[in-house]
């Protein structure tokens, strides 16, 4: 799921035609960590996700569901 959303945040920056250094700019996320998070070399929290969202212009909706045996 976390690979998805990050997937899907670079797809969008790149779709929006923003550097690296922009998005970070524009979310408070260094450029360096987000390298790493495009990269895979770490995983990033969902507080940070959901600031790259909001700086590319969406949101991220997490639901949890109960498995009952």
């Amino acid at each position: 799921m976390i690979r998805d959303l990050v997937l899907y945040i670079k797809q969008e920056r790149i779709a929006q035609n923003l550097t690296m250094s922009e998005l970070a700019l524009k979310s408070s996320v260094s450029q360096k960590h987000i390298s790493n998070i495009e990269n895979e070399k770490v995983i990033p929290t969902i507080e940070t996700l959901e600031k790259l969202a909001k700086a590319l212009g969406f949101e991220i909706a997490l639901q949890v569901k109960v498995r009952r045996p």
